[in-house]
C-alpha cells in the first residue's frame, strides 16, 4: 500500500512537566512510502529522527488523513506497543508482533488481550516468520526474519486530528526479553506522563 504526497510530521516524544516546552521537528514534504515495516523509502530521509534511547529512534510522516510512524532499533524486537490517547480521551494500546491488534482501557483498567487481528483506523505489518530452530535445550522455537525497524500507520478519522499523547513499549529479542518504555518514566494508566506525537499540518 502506498501513501501519496506526505508531510514529515512534527514529532515529540518526551516526558513533559507542566512548564516544559515540547521538542519539535518541522514538517516538510516527502515522497510516497510503502507500508512494509522497513522505513527505507526516500520519504523517511527527510524525517528527522527523535532519539528515544541508545540506538533507538522514532520518525513520523503525515498527510491530510494519516500519520505513519517508524521505529529503528539497535537489536531485533520481539514486540512493540504504541499507546495513544484519542481525541475523546480514550486510551488505546496498538500492538505489533507476529500478531497485531488493539485493546482499549476501560474503567477497570487494561483488559487482557483478545483483540488480535483488529485494525480499526490503523495498521502495522506483523513480524515476518522465517522458520523454526531447535535451541540447546532441544526446544523447537519460532524464528522471525531480522528486521531492525517497524512501521505503524494511523488515521486521523479514528484518533482525531492530533496532537496525541503517546507512549512506546518495546520488548527486545534478548534472553531476558526485557521491556523498555519510552518515555522511561511513563505509566500506561497515566497519559500525563506520556510524550506527544504532533502531526504536520
Amino acid at each position: 500500500m502506498e501513501i501519496p504526497a506526505l508531510l514529515v510530521a512534527a514529532l515529540v516524544l518526551a516526558v513533559q512537566p507542566a512548564a516544559a516546552q515540547p521538542m519539535r521537528v518541522q514538517a516538510a514534504r516527502a515522497g510516497p512510502i510503502l507500508l512494509d515495516g522497513r522505513c527505507d523509502e526516500p520519504a523517511w530521509v527527510k524525517a528527522t529522527p527523535t532519539v528515544l534511547g541508545e540506538g533507538l529512534s522514532m520518525l513520523a510522516v503525515a498527510d491530510r488523513d494519516t500519520v505513519t510512524t517508524c521505529w529503528r532499533f539497535p537489536v531485533q524486537t520481539l514486540g512493540l506497543d504504541l499507546y495513544i490517547e484519542d481525541a475523546q480521551g480514550a486510551l488505546h494500546d496498538l500492538h505489533i508482533s507476529a500478531q497485531t491488534g488493539e485493546r482499549t482501557r476501560t474503567a477497570q483498567g487494561w483488559p487482557e488481550w483478545t483483540g488480535f487481528g483488529q485494525h480499526h483506523g490503523w495498521y502495522a505489518p506483523p513480524f515476518a516468520f522465517s522458520g523454526f530452530k531447535t535451541d540447546d535445550g532441544g526446544v523447537r522455537r519460532i524464528v522471525f526474519a531480522p528486521q531492525p525497524s517497524r512501521e505503524l500507520q494511523l488515521t486521523k478519522a479514528r484518533f482525531g486530528p492530533g496532537p496525541w499523547r503517546v507512549m512506546v513499549e518495546a520488548q527486545v529479542m534478548t534472553p531476558d526479553a526485557k521491556i523498555d518504555r519510552y518515555p522511561a518514566k511513563a505509566f500506561p494508566d497515566d497519559p500525563a506522563t506520556w510524550g506527544i506525537l504532533e502531526p504536520g499540518q
